[in-house]
């Protein structure tokens, strides 16, 4: 408003940070409002300025009204530019700023992550480089599906903050979280998205999927579809190196192909906020195989003892995965109470997994199995937070039960397995958060209390049926001035083996080559310090890990007088494991070009002599990726990206050379870049491959695989209104969920 408290249309108004940098920036409409995207509960402030007006400055508040009154001074016109950076340090990590960055442009949120500082991956599965596998979060809620980030688009997110020192609010195996933050839509009514992809490749892959949404009031209904289908393919090489009572030998070609009919994930829901103050709903996610799929391999073996050929085998594998309807449930609450902030969130889960195999040995010799999984989950977790002195307190808890059955029946080639495993696993957790001018701290402590029964056949094993107590304690510096900041942190954590990993089912891959798991595995612990700084558009870390139990997949001798010649791959624990090692990003923009460096080198060092393995070795490993953005006038947009990984000696590993480049071109079309086409290319140089080349005991395999990464593909992308769902469920019991 002028000074007649009369609205003034084309003002300039900048959204600021509290070191005042530019954060965002928008012009006035006719009426004198303005609309711009920042996060929630950040201490933001607003300037607006006007020519022959004193410019204004003010912290925003739930109702922002500026008044500009007339400068007595004459002002000569001046113009005011202000970028903003594409990556910027966060109190816990980074955070990529997508909105109106190189970043929106990516598609979707799946195609997006592997862009954004330190990660690397693709098709829901990423890593944070020496950090691990991340959880991610949409609105504070977490992913439980990669379908629902290739369902999000990339320009509707505002950021995605890399955090590298989870707080004491996640389970005790989270490594690294990923929170994105998408654009707050209003408006009442009907919206939706759809998209269709296509891959070509050796085989074809497509996916659909379908999002509605209405919204009326301070109530929200949507629902959700997603089919995907076609056909995998892989081809392998392997030679297996056994020294027992003699040298056996044997090198294997392998061709694998993967066809599942139609798999089906879908969501219902709805959440309702009667005030500003509370939100409750309710969210159901079905999915299923739409019949039976089908993977074949074929294979061509050649085993020789001490140089003479044994065996010439031609074998076929057939594995059929039965359908079965898996469900999911999650019910939350979020509310202020005085001071006070309550967030609860309710979850099940049940799901079974049936698959029978078959493989033929030169047409005649059958060996067959039948593998049953039935898993069921309950879990919940509350949070209660409030401002406390000059910080921030949050206390809770949170509960998981589960009950796994895995039963496996097999034609005699080894012997059957009955295990029934239940656990329990109760937590409470701690964490205040305080700043003292330019210094963050953050420090926080949670209790956990793990019991395990492990049953075989319906009776109770002791020794494999373990209680554990730890405390695991956060510790979070982080400096910052204007160009640049220094953290430090300290966490542990604790991984729990998966529960395949703890199957004791002896599996057949083929005639000479047998895999199973290991019971008695114990969780891993790691003691994981981390140095990082930023200076302007350089950030870098420093990291180093001491792991406690790592448990580690190997290769040694099934039986030698019952089995010769067949090799046994299982899991075992090295009492202590050493990672440490550095990484360094760079995006600086030049004109159109917006170009990412990143560089890491990391030392592994973990001797698996207990295991029976004679080789440690611990050399560094490079990695390096250059992503380059290009961003055309009319809605194109161009991005050409290549990652390299150096060979090296690791552990008992022998790791090649590896890389790829990948490339794609978008344009947008209609109001507000509603149609988007986007053509892909990926392993443009077909230099895809992974490489597997370890020793164990008395036992040294090679391999190398081939998983059908040269494709080309087709994207269209179309969304209509501007609704969003506000549904701020977060789910509980994500450690499990992944075990599962």
């Amino acid at each position: 408003m002028n000074e007649k408290n009369e609205p003034m249309p084309y003002c300039n108004v900048l959204l600021l940070s509290s070191d005042s940098t530019f954060v965002n920036g928008c012009v006035t409409k006719a009426d004198g409002s303005f609309l711009m995207v920042g996060e929630e509960g950040v201490p933001y402030s607003l300037r607006a300025s006007f020519i022959g007006y004193a410019t204004a400055t003010q912290a925003i508040d739930n109702r922002n009204l500026i008044q500009l009154l007339p400068d007595a001074q004459a002002l000569e016109e001046v113009t005011i530019t202000a970028e903003r950076p594409l990556i910027e340090p966060s109190a816990n990590g980074l955070k990529a700023n997508v909105i109106g960055t190189s970043l929106a442009k990516m598609g979707t949120a799946s195609e997006m992550l592997s862009h954004l500082p330190f990660v690397t991956g693709k098709d829901g599965s990423y890593t944070v480089l020496g950090h691990g596998t991340p959880e991610i979060y949409i609105n504070n809620r977490k992913v439980r599906d990669t379908g629902e980030l290739d369902r999000l688009r990339a320009d509707e997110i505002v950021s995605a903050e890399v955090i590298t020192t989870p707080g004491a609010e996640y389970a005790t195996n989270v490594a690294a979280v990923i929170r994105i933050k998408t654009i707050k839509q209003r408006g009442q009514g009907w919206s939706g998205s759809l998209q269709a992809t296509y891959q070509q490749g050796r085989a074809y892959r497509m996916s659909e999927n379908v999002s509605l949404n209405y919204r009326t009031g301070g109530l929200d209904i949507f629902a959700k579809g997603y089919i995907n289908h076609g056909t995998n393919h892989s081809t392998e090489s392997t030679t297996q190196t056994m020294n027992t009572s003699a040298e056996w030998k044997n090198q294997t070609e392998l061709e694998t192909k993967l066809k599942r009919k139609v798999f089906f994930k879908g969501e219902i829901g709805f959440n309702y906020e009667p005030n500003e103050n509370h939100s409750f709903g309710i969210r159901y996610m079905p999915d299923t195989y739409i019949g039976e799929g089908k993977q074949e391999s074929k294979g061509k073996s050649l085993t020789t003892k001490d140089g003479e050929t044994m065996e010439e085998n031609e074998y076929i594998t057939q594995n059929r995965y039965l359908p079965d309807l898996n469900h999911s449930i999650n019910g939350y609450y979020v509310g202020k109470l005085g001071q006070w902030t309550m967030d609860f969130n309710a979850d099940y889960m049940f799901s079974k997994n049936r698959m029978e195999q078959l493989v033929l040995n030169n047409q005649t010799n059958e060996v067959s199995s039948r593998n049953h999984v039935r898993n069921n989950l309950y879990a919940a977790q509350l949070m209660l937070m409030r401002p406390l002195g000059k910080g921030n307190f949050v206390i809770g808890t949170e509960e998981t039960f589960t009950n796994r059955h895995d039963l496996f029946k097999q034609s005699g080639f080894s012997a059957d397995a009955n295990d029934h495993i239940q656990q329990s696993v109760y937590s409470v957790f701690t964490q205040y958060g305080i700043r003292f001018g330019k210094l963050n701290l953050t420090a926080g402590l949670r209790y956990e209390h793990q019991k395990t029964h492990y049953y075989e056949n319906d009776v109770l094993i002791k020794e494999q049926s373990p209680k554990y107590n730890d405390l695991i304690p956060i510790l979070n510096l982080q400096y910052r001035e204007k160009d640049w900041s220094l953290g430090l942190s300290y966490r542990v954590m604790k991984f729990n083996p998966s529960y395949a990993m703890l199957a004791s089912a002896v599996s057949y891959q083929s005639k000479y080559f047998y895999t199973n798991g290991d019971p008695h595995l114990k969780p891993q612990k790691h003691h994981y310090f981390l140095l990082n700084g930023s200076y302007q558009w350089i950030h870098a870390q420093l990291f180093f890990d001491k792991v406690y139990d790592t448990y580690t997949s190997y290769y040694k001798p099934y039986n030698d007088e019952r089995h010769p010649g067949v090799v046994l791959r299982t899991q075992g624990s090295i009492p202590v494991t050493y990672a440490y090692g550095g990484n360094l990003q760079m995006a600086q923009k030049i004109g159109c070009w917006q170009p990412q460096l990143t560089a890491g080198v990391e030392w592994l060092d973990s001797n698996g002599s207990s295991l029976g393995i004679k080789e440690h070795w611990n050399e560094p490993l490079f990695t390096f990726r250059l992503d380059n953005n290009f961003n055309f006038p009319n809605g194109w947009f161009f991005n050409l990206n290549g990652n390299l990984d150096t060979a090296a000696k690791r552990s008992y590993a022998i790791k090649k050379t590896m890389g790829q480049v990948n490339a794609r071109l978008s344009k947008s079309f209609l109001k507000d870049d509603a149609l988007t086409v986007t053509i892909t290319a990926n392993d443009i140089l077909h230099t895809g491959y992974t490489y597997f080349n370890a020793y164990g005991d008395r036992v040294y395999s090679e391999a190398t695989r081939y998983y059908d990464s040269q494709r080309i593909g087709l994207q269209l992308s179309y969304k209509f209104n501007a609704t969003k769902s506000k549904y701020k469920g977060t789910g509980a019991g994500q450690s499990e969920k992944n075990r599962l």
